[in-house]
């Protein structure tokens, strides 16, 4: 009779490691290269992988038995799983919200999780000998570990918090940059996020408990609390997290052209106001960009990004979003909405349209979604889109 590797609960495990490996073959092999978002996803994806496989590999008794057995070198290497996700995290959410990836020098952050592995590596080498054993497994059962373990969640749960504040500023910049920011709004990845963050401080939660009885109370006193239990529910919600993130960045519409980050940075300058310092634009500027909105009506494009726009008037974004501010003392968003909100308010009384419905006129104007719509047509006009029709809209002879 075969031994039984795996209890019911180490099913959720597996099932993660599966699901986590297949999706990130998937994702690493057949998207386009000139996108580094999946690349960023197939990475990620791959570090809960490897937890996964790791946590099996530490409780998973019968396994754990096995894996000391034929594969001793398991427990080091996808120590390094736990130390790259976050900083993998946080390159997949950047990757997800900017068109191109650019680094500066606080990014060398980034490696410092690397660092604090390969050095913990070195030690473990040189403290422990293959003849005491399984050298890392010794190292992971030696006195005060757990503070060792401390630190790895507060790192994990510290590149989630940073991965958080991307997203938040990401979204402050919105109306800067994008003429319709629903499609762009990514509250999906903010909340998956929030949901990583959520586990790892679970995580440090019971490993907090369990430093603060053993140092309080003697040893006996650990065996009163269902640490296993709490463990059980973290594999769970990882699973469920993967899962979600899965649903979501698959479906994730990458027809969408993001701006870059340096032209967020660039445009989101406070030197907006007219106090500030003197124009950098010309009068001729301004009156080209009026002409080309009047004339060509690129607000029809219900993707109007600012570097669209200014590439179609031959400005940089950073010049044409000081012009719009300072002439106009209102955002990207604001300007375009303005000239859609004319152009379907002639929509709405013109009676040779009058047969169509409102949310056709809204998307023919350049608005991609209702509720958008709806509620900028009613803070501008203080009416709703039909009685607005109603009231201005000839009535038939």
């Amino acid at each position: 009779m075969k031994t039984l590797l795996f209890n019911s609960h180490d099913i959720v495990l597996l099932v993660a490691c599966y699901i986590c490996f297949l999706f990130a073959a998937m994702t690493l092999l057949g998207r386009s290269k000139a996108d580094s978002t999946p690349r960023f996803l197939g990475f990620f994806l791959l570090s809960q992988a490897g937890i996964s496989a790791y946590v099996l590999a530490l409780y998973g008794e019968d396994f754990h038995l096995w894996s000391v057995a034929h594969m001793p070198w398991v427990f080091s290497t996808l120590e390094l799983a736990l130390w790259l996700e976050g900083p993998l995290l946080l390159l997949y959410t950047r990757s997800t919200l900017y068109q191109q990836l650019s680094f500066k020098k606080v990014d060398l952050v980034l490696l410092l999780p690397l660092l604090i592995y390969l050095v913990t590596l070195v030690l473990v080498k040189v403290q422990f000998t293959t003849a005491q054993g399984v050298d890392f497994l010794l190292f992971l059962r030696a006195e005060h570990i757990q503070y060792y373990e401390h630190l790895r969640n507060v790192v994990r749960a510290g590149f989630g918090v940073w991965a958080l504040f991307t997203i938040r500023h990401y979204q402050n910049q919105l109306s800067t940059a994008y003429s319709n920011t629903e499609s762009v709004n990514y509250t999906w990845l903010k909340l998956l996020v929030v949901g990583f963050i959520v586990l790892r401080l679970w995580s440090e939660s019971y490993l907090i408990i369990y430093t603060l009885v053993t140092a309080i109370f003697d040893a006996s006193t650990v065996t009163l609390i269902n640490f296993n239990l709490m463990g059980i529910i973290e594999n769970y919600g990882q699973l469920l997290l993967v899962s979600t993130l899965l649903f979501f960045a698959l479906s994730d519409p990458r027809n969408i052209l993001r701006v870059s980050k340096e032209t967020l940075d660039g445009i989101t300058n406070k030197d907006i106001t007219k106090t500030d310092k003197p124009n950098t634009y010309s009068p001729e500027q301004v009156t080209r960009v009026g002409n080309h909105m009047e004339k060509q009506r690129p607000y029809l494009n219900n993707q109007l990004k600012i570097d669209d726009l200014a590439r179609q008037v031959s400005l940089s974004p950073k010049l044409l979003s000081n012009l719009i501010n300072r002439e106009f003392e209102v955002n990207f968003f604001e300007y375009v909405n303005r000239y859609r909100l004319k152009e379907v308010s002639a929509y709405l009384t013109d009676p040779n349209m009058a047969n169509q419905s409102i949310i056709d006129l809204a998307f023919l104007a350049g608005y991609n979604s209702k509720s958008s719509f709806n509620r900028l047509f009613k803070l501008d006009t203080g009416k709703t889109p039909s009685q607005f029709r109603k009231e201005k809209l000839p009535a038939p002879p």
